[in-house]
């Protein structure tokens, strides 16, 4: 069964309702986006370039908003709109087959199993201690550079990992996608949201990076235990899983796929490789950290090390490409979602009305005042990452006009860069338009619905949590201004 299938296609038992696949489920969403081009008077803001952290960048100018004709989608945009988002999404299209692929030759090396039998081999007994540990790395290293598309490489390593363990797919997805996407949402250093939001704003770069962290620390500790109670449940009772009538085909294909022989015993050759393998993962996180790498130097390093990891374990070239060929087809579905999910925004485009829906935003904030107006924004942005789930597309666009808005309200910049940021990261695992996301799910076959019922009472409470420091911001004047 495909990844798609797999992850919107499952009957429930005892009734014949089937969950939607994941391509209707986007389908769907596109055709809302062409319907409201219908319904949401076209609209723009001059722009005007500014240089960033992240480059120089087209910022929209403030007051400088102007209604157009009506621009609704035609027949024709709606159905070139997938073909056009797939070369929008290009860099990530190819980041996800090429990442992912080379994650499942190094796979088939036998390097990762080696890796988990000497994980395991540590911690003893205490194989739950896995989970605290990897979440607070992975958050840490998003916290800094702010590249959430790293869990399509995390999660084909944890999930034979979590599977050995006896722990289900949902609590591999859980590992890769909250700490993450959490490590962005409240990051410290990220230069897509933070540092061009404080650009905008003139604030100094990177200002408030203890309130932040403070925040991260906080919101991990909650996700953490969520996830570990989750997984404890599932080790105890397998049956409890989210996920247990649709984990055992690829639980069986994963923990099939083992590069020691019977007994588990790894060539000197596969020991050389899996260190100056692990050598050389640091390595490339050190470079995205140090040189903020796109995501085509990321997918090169990636290949090379896969590459290399295989020949030093003994690989032959002709198996080699094959199992690159086998790697790149359990891939290429999450692969194929992320350029989907960018059609939406390319209808958006096609309609104008994105300018349109940030000018009713400010409108709405307008009649509102403190710490109101602050968690008004933050909800806004919150909902508007359904249809720009780019965190930097978000960001040129609404801050330039939010920041005068925070001046009439009283309300400090930093804090109205913190709303925005939050907003923006928080439901990129909650709407189907964000193609890393929906992607991990379909390396894992996850059902998008049951990741809901997965996320939705966690994301309650991070709400919860992210209204309050935004209130505390308000309350101290978070600076500097």
């Amino acid at each position: 069964m495909t990844g798609a299938s797999m992850l919107g296609t499952h009957a429930l038992k005892g009734g014949s309702f089937r969950l939607p696949n994941i391509y209707l489920i986007l389908v769907g969403f596109m055709a809302v986006v062409a319907l409201l081009t219908r319904w949401i008077p076209a609209g723009a803001y001059q722009r005007t370039e500014m240089m960033t952290p992240a480059g120089p960048r087209m910022v929209a100018v403030a007051d400088s908003f102007q209604f157009l004709p009506s621009s609704p989608v035609t027949l024709w945009q709606f159905i070139t709109a997938i073909p056009d988002g797939m070369v929008g999404a290009a860099n990530i299209v190819f980041m996800t087959l090429l990442v992912g692929g080379s994650v499942g030759l190094i796979r088939r090396t036998g390097v990762v199993d080696l890796g988990i039998q000497s994980l395991l081999r540590a911690v003893g007994g205490r194989s739950q201690l896995v989970i605290p540990l990897l979440m607070a790395l992975f958050a840490a290293i998003c916290g800094f550079i702010g590249v959430p598309e790293l869990s399509i490489a995390f999660l084909p390593m944890l999930l034979p990992m979590f599977y050995r363990m006896g722990y289900d797919g949902m609590t591999a997805v859980a590992v890769a996608l909250l700490p993450t996407t959490l490590g962005f949402a409240f990051g410290i250093t990220i230069p897509g949201t933070v540092g061009i939001g404080q650009s905008i704003a003139q604030l100094p770069m990177f200002s408030a990076a203890g309130y932040r962290a403070g925040m991260l620390a906080l919101v991990m500790l909650v996700a953490i235990v969520y996830t570990w109670r989750y997984a404890t449940r599932v080790k105890a009772n397998p049956a409890a899983s989210l996920v247990f009538d649709t984990d055992a085909e690829l639980r069986t294909r994963l923990l099939s796929t083992r590069g020691g022989d019977a007994a588990n015993r790894f060539t000197s050759r596969q020991k050389l490789a899996g260190v100056l393998c692990g050598f050389a993962l640091i390595g490339v996180i050190v470079a995205i950290l140090k040189w903020q790498l796109s995501f085509n130097a990321i997918s090169g390093l990636f290949l090379s090390v896969a590459v290399a990891t295989a020949l030093i374990a003994g690989k032959r070239a002709n198996a080699l490409c094959e199992d690159l060929d086998e790697s790149f087809r359990e891939i290429l579905v999450g692969a194929l979602i992320c350029g989907l999910a960018r059609a939406i925004s390319v209808l958006m485009s096609h309609g104008q009305i994105a300018d349109t829906i940030v000018y009713g935003i400010v409108g709405l904030v307008s009649d509102f005042s403190g710490a109101i107006a602050v968690i008004t924004v933050f909800l806004c942005q919150a909902m508007f990452n359904a249809l720009i789930p780019s965190g930097s597309g978000q960001t040129v666009l609404t801050m330039p006009v939010l920041v005068p808005l925070a001046d009439l309200l009283g309300i400090t910049r930093q804090t109205m860069v913190l709303a925005t940021q939050m907003g923006d990261g928080m439901t990129n695992i909650l709407f189907p338009t964000s193609g890393y996301f929906i992607a991990t799910l379909a390396i894992a076959r996850v059902d998008y619905l049951k990741w809901l019922r997965f996320y939705l009472p966690l994301f309650g409470v991070l709400l919860a949590m992210a209204a309050g420091s935004l209130t505390l911001a308000y309350s101290i004047a978070l600076g500097p201004f």
